[in-house]
C-alpha cells in the first residue's frame, strides 16, 4: 500500500517542501553547469535577455542574434545568448586609457 503523505501536509508545509525540491535542483543545474547550454523559447529567451518577444522576433528576422529554426518553432541557445550580450559590452574610459597606452609603448622605438 502506497503512502499517502501529502495529503497530511498543510498548504504551508507543502510550499516549503517545494521550495527545497526547486532549491537542489537549481543547485545541482549551476554545479554541473548544464544550465548554460539549454535550449530556450523565444519566450525563455525575452525574460533572459529582458525584451519583449516581439522585439526578439525583429531581431531574429533581422539575424542580429543567434538562433535555431524549426519549422515554425524558434529556439536559443543560453550560452550563445549569454556570449551574444557579453560581446556588446562597451569599454570603460580606464580601458581604452589602457590600450592607448599599451598601443603607443608598442609603436615606440
Amino acid at each position: 500500500m502506497k503512502s499517502r503523505f501529502l495529503a497530511h501536509m498543510t498548504i504551508e508545509e507543502f510550499k516549503i517542501l517545494l521550495r527545497e525540491i526547486l532549491k537542489e535542483v537549481l543547485d545541482e543545474e549551476k554545479r554541473t553547469g548544464l544550465d548554460t547550454d539549454c535550449l530556450l523559447s523565444t519566450r525563455e529567451a525575452a525574460l533572459l535577455l529582458n525584451l519583449e518577444v516581439t522585439t526578439l522576433y525583429d531581431k531574429t528576422s533581422q539575424r542580429l542574434i543567434p538562433h535555431y529554426k524549426r519549422g515554425k518553432k524558434v529556439l536559443f541557445k543560453k550560452s550563445e545568448l549569454l556570449a551574444w550580450i557579453e560581446a556588446g559590452k562597451v569599454a570603460t574610459t580606464q580601458e581604452i586609457q589602457k590600450d592607448a597606452s599599451q598601443h603607443i609603448w608598442k609603436r615606440m622605438p
